[in-house]
């Protein structure tokens, strides 16, 4: 059955595909990771009849499942799993990431983090210190490509007086690079070792 051959070529999927043989056809589990790290699973139980359709599932509403399916489920079994796999593995990595922002670095935080359902829609405003200076920031996220766990686009700006200054555009900047290129708790991991690291100077 070409279902179960797809099955278990599910290493190409970050987290994995796995699925049961039922009375109508197949249940297809979807695994999501990010970073090596084991995140939520979805279900899509298949009624392996010709034209083939979807008995059950339990994809969130905002990942485009019917369109997918009109595309590629009658034609491409596996690009359609795939396919599926690449929206709900971003899906969880941009959740996880904002997850991780709020347990973990929220000390950076000067205000709640905005964030919509599909979490591609970030905003939040910070503060990093610089030496003997605390510089604050507001950013603003948009992750257009729904299959990617990187934003597409970077705004970040100063909501205080010293926008006029070279340095705070030397930050701001630095800041919009490393949010494009990194996760973004990678991000603020990086502003806590600076911190550490200026710390440890004035010690000494």
């Amino acid at each position: 059955m070409e279902s179960a051959n797809t099955l278990r070529q599910g290493g190409e999927c970050k987290g994995g595909l796995s699925g049961k043989l039922t009375s109508r056809g197949v249940c297809v589990c979807i695994s999501t990771a990010f970073e090596g790290n084991l995140l939520d699973s979805y279900f899509v139980d298949l009624v392996m009849e010709k034209p083939l359709r979807i008995h059950h599932h339990s994809i969130p509403v905002f990942i485009p499942l019917e369109r997918i399916a009109t595309e590629y489920l009658q034609t491409d079994i596996q690009r359609f799993l795939f396919s599926l796999c690449e929206y709900l593995n971003a899906y969880s990595g941009r959740k996880y990431q904002t997850d991780q922002l709020e347990t973990d670095f929220s000390a950076f935080l000067t205000g709640p983090l905005q964030r919509n359902a599909l979490c591609n829609l970030l905003s939040f405003t910070y503060k990093v210190d610089q030496g003997h200076q605390t510089f604050s920031f507001s950013a603003t996220l948009l992750y257009e490509d729904l299959t990617a766990a990187l934003p597409t686009g970077v705004t970040v700006m100063c909501p205080g007086a010293e926008t006029s200054s070279a340095r705070w555009e030397e930050h701001r900047a630095s800041h919009e690079m490393l949010f494009r290129t990194k996760p973004l708790h990678q991000v603020f991991a990086s502003f806590s070792k600076q911190v550490e690291i200026l710390d440890l100077s004035l010690v000494s």
